[in-house]
C-alpha cells in the first residue's frame, strides 16, 4: 500500500469516528487488504449485541446469530478470560487447534464459509465492550502474521476513533434529552442496558419518587406502571418490527400528579453501535376532567379502535351492557375487550379505569 493510500485510510478511519455510517468503507478497506471476507464492529452491553457490518457479512452472520451464537461468542467470552482486552488477536491466541475443532461455534461459523479471524476488544466509558474483528474464510486458511501485524498497526487509530465515536454518542443522546427540554417534554435517555443514561431538567424532579434507576433496569414507584414499562423495555430491545410508540399511565400520588409515560424507540439513523440508547422517555401530566377525548385515550394506552370506543362509554358512565347495545356487539364480545384494556392500561378492575380515567385531561396536540 503506497503511502498517499495508507494516509487515505488514516482520514478514513476518523471520519468514521464522525460519522459512523462510514466504518462499513473502512471495515472493506482493510478486508480488500488482509484477505478477508468482511469486517463487522459490534458492541455487547448486558449481552445484548448491536453491530455494523460489512455488506459481504450481512448474511454470513445472520447466519451466526440465528444458531444461537452472536450473544453467546467463545472469541469474546475467552479474550476477556485471558485478559486480552485491548490487543489484536487472532484465533490463535485464544484456542488451540484442538479446541477449535470440537468446538460447536466454529463448526458453525465454518459451515457458514468463515471460521479464521483477526480483532481487537476495547473498553468504553458507557460501560460497552467494542469489537472490532474481521472474518476470512476457512479454506483459505488463518490470517499471516504479517496480515495481524498490519491490522495491529493500525490499531491505535482505530480504538482511537472509537473511542470518540462512543463519547460523542453520548453527548448525541444528553443533546437529544435537553433539546426537548426546551419545547416544554420532559425527556430521559434509556440506553441498551435498561439503565438510565441521562436526563433533562424537566424529568429530573421524578427522580427517585417516581423513576427510578436500579442495577437492574430504570423502574417506575408505582408496581402496576413499572410491570408495563418493564414489558414496553422488552418490547423495544426485541429485535424485528414494534410500534413506534408505547404509552403507559402513572397515577397520581400525594407528591404529583399523575402523568403519561411514554416509550420512545431509538432507531435507524438516530442511534448506532456508539450511543448506547435504545430509547426516549417522555412524561407528559394530565389534570382532571370529566371524560377524556378518544383521541387521547388511544394514544396514551395504545387501544384499537373498538377498545377505545369501549372506555369512552365507560367513562361516559355508559355499563357495559350500554356500550354493546350502542356498538351492535355482544356483551361477551365487550367483556373480552375489555380484558385487553385492563391489560394495557394495568390496572384490574373497571372502578380503577374509572378513576384513571378520570385524571386524564391533557389535549392530545399537547403528546406530540
Amino acid at each position: 500500500m503506497s503511502h498517499s493510500d495508507e494516509q487515505e485510510l488514516f482520514d478514513r478511519i476518523y471520519e468514521a469516528a464522525i460519522i459512523p455510517s462510514e466504518w462499513r468503507q473502512v471495515m472493506d478497506s482493510f478486508s480488500g487488504i488482509i484477505g478477508a471476507v468482511g469486517g463487522t464492529f459490534f458492541s455487547t452491553v448486558q449481552q445484548r449485541t448491536h453491530s455494523i457490518n460489512s455488506e459481504s457479512l450481512e448474511t454470513i452472520l445472520r447466519k451466526f446469530a440465528e444458531a444461537g451464537f452472536t450473544e453467546n461468542n467463545r472469541r469474546v467470552t475467552r479474550a476477556f478470560e485471558r485478559g486480552l482486552l485491548g490487543f489484536m488477536v487472532s484465533d490463535f491466541d485464544l484456542f488451540t487447534q484442538e479446541e477449535m475443532d470440537r468446538d460447536p461455534m466454529y463448526a458453525c461459523l465454518r459451515t457458514i464459509g468463515i471460521g479464521w479471524c483477526v480483532g481487537s476488544m476495547i473498553q468504553v466509558p458507557n460501560s460497552d465492550t467494542l469489537v472490532l474483528a474481521f472474518e476470512r474464510a476457512h479454506a483459505k486458511g488463518p490470517f499471516s502474521a504479517e496480515q495481524i501485524s498490519y491490522v495491529e498497526s493500525f490499531r491505535p487509530h482505530l480504538t482511537r476513533a472509537a473511542l470518540l465515536s462512543a463519547r460523542l454518542g453520548f453527548e448525541r443522546a444528553k443533546a437529544a434529552s435537553e433539546a426537548m427540554g426546551l419545547v416544554g417534554l420532559a425527556t430521559a435517555v434509556i440506553g441498551l442496558n435498561k439503565r438510565l443514561v441521562t436526563a433533562n431538567a424537566l424529568f429530573q424532579p421524578l427522580i427517585p419518587s417516581f423513576v427510578r434507576d436500579t442495577t437492574a433496569r430504570v423502574s417506575l414507584s408505582n408496581p402496576q406502571a413499572d410491570a408495563m414499562l418493564a414489558k414496553a423495555l422488552d418490547r423495544v430491545l426485541a429485535e424485528g418490527k414494534i410500534a413506534d410508540v408505547l404509552s403507559l399511565p402513572v397515577p397520581a400520588s400525594e407528591e404529583r400528579p399523575a402523568f403519561a409515560l411514554h416509550v420512545v424507540p431509538v432507531r435507524r439513523a438516530a442511534n448506532d453501535i456508539f450511543s448506547a440508547a435504545s430509547c426516549l422517555l417522555v412524561a407528559t401530566p394530565v389534570a382532571r376532567r370529566e371524560a377524556p377525548q378518544a383521541n387521547l385515550i388511544q394514544g396514551l394506552f395504545d387501544l384499537s379502535g373498538a377498545e377505545t370506543r369501549l372506555v369512552q362509554g365507560l367513562a361516559n358512565g355508559e355499563s357495559i351492557t350500554n356500550v354493546a347495545f350502542r356498538l351492535g356487539v355482544s356483551t361477551d364480545t365487550v367483556r373480552t375487550q375489555l380484558k385487553s384494556v385492563f391489560a394495557k392500561t394495568g390496572v384490574h378492575r373497571q372502578a380503577d379505569l374509572i378513576a384513571l380515567l378520570g385524571d386524564i385531561s391533557l389535549p392530545f396536540s399537547k403528546l406530540l
